[in-house]
């Protein structure tokens, strides 16, 4: 190309650039050039064009920007665990929030065991009865799981024999249940420290109790009741002027795989204050008397050893040993506990409803 036809077309495409850019401004600013904007857009001068069309030769830097939405997108769906399961229905409850269903080992997560699950399509659940043999798909994210692709399997299948047994609820020894009012009886464990510990010793203090095992796994259990304790660690710590005695205990209804040394290594996972939350457990027929009064049901499954199928329970004691709250589920949150944690270390009672 000669130099001529070179310089007219490199004036063309500056002609070009400069046009679209002054556009541009034109939209962003009714015509004005705002502060930042380049000179050349408010000249078409032929050496204002080939200046431009040199300094826009030579790029810059590429500025870094926000991921792509489709990017995004996959971050998300690698978060979520996806296991196909066979297993067979135990309960449905009646607003087809949740179903408890015998299901088979899930290779890598879980052992064969009873839990319940949260429902995410209602209507595949309308011709599913108890009884029945199904496989469907388990979703788990860090914060909750639920299952979806229910299908009806013929009740024949080998494999899932087994599953159709019932477990019977453990218990050791009668016990009268504990209800909001009573004075928390005395149980003696061990905490993460491998030092003997009882409720005696939170007298003065007001103490907040849940329920765990360290090899539960789905998100929606005890994992988020540890992560409910650290956040509410967190916030009672933060309180301007707030009080001091307060206290956490998560209790293990696995003693013979939850020893002090496991319940340490499992507590640091969660970032606990030690002079705050402690885990411990007991003998296993003190827990299994501590949880029953609480109404809180775990049963092993006859097929394995290590895993539990077990509800939720949190209990708020004052500081004179008194029961002032019991959670069922896991439905309560933190803000709501702190509430109450402040009320109590302040020596205040917590209104009850009441009932007709």
């Amino acid at each position: 190309m000669s130099p001529k036809a070179m310089n007219h077309h490199r004036y063309s495409k500056g002609l070009l650039t400069a046009l679209l850019l002054h556009q541009i401004v034109f939209w962003a600013g009714c015509g004005q050039v705002e502060e930042g904007e380049p000179a050349f857009a408010q000249s078409e001068s032929p050496e204002a064009l080939s200046a431009a069309t040199e300094t826009i030769e030579e790029p810059g830097p590429i500025e870094p920007k926000e991921p792509e939405l489709d990017q995004v997108v996959a971050a998300t769906v690698s978060e979520l665990k996806l296991f196909t399961v066979s297993g067979v229905v135990k309960s449905i409850e009646t607003d087809l929030s949740r179903a408890r269903i015998h299901h088979e080992e899930i290779p890598d997560y879980m052992k064969e065991m009873t839990m319940p699950f949260n429902i995410g399509n209602t209507n595949e659940w309308a011709s599913i009865q108890t009884d029945d043999t199904i496989s469907f798909l388990l979703h788990v994210t860090d914060g909750r799981s639920w299952i979806d692709g229910v299908e009806k399997l013929s009740a024949e299948v080998p494999s899932l024999d087994e599953l159709s047994k019932t477990a019977p609820w453990r218990r050791v020894r009668e016990v009268e249940p504990l209800m909001i009012g009573d004075i928390i009886p005395d149980y003696p464990m061990t905490n993460q420290l491998s030092k003997p510990i009882s409720f005696e010793q939170y007298r003065g203090k007001a103490l907040a109790i849940t329920f765990i095992y360290t090899r539960c796994p789905l998100p929606d259990f005890c994992p988020k009741m540890n992560k409910q304790f650290l956040d509410a660690q967190q916030k009672l710590k933060a309180l301007q002027d707030g009080p001091d005695n307060w206290q956490l205990l998560s209790i293990s209804f696995d003693p013979v795989n939850d020893t002090p040394e496991r319940l340490k290594f499992y507590a640091s996972a969660y970032q606990y204050d030690p002079e705050k939350w402690s885990f411990a457990t007991g003998a296993m027929i003190e827990i299994d008397a501590l949880t029953e009064q609480f109404g809180l049901m775990f049963y092993r499954s006859e097929n394995t050893v290590m895993d539990w199928d077990h509800n939720l329970r949190t209990v708020l004691v004052d500081p004179k040993g008194k029961i002032q709250e019991i959670f069922i589920g896991n439905t309560w949150n933190t803000d709501e506990l702190v509430e109450k944690m402040v009320k109590l270390a302040s020596g205040q009672d917590l209104a009850q409803p009441e009932y007709e």
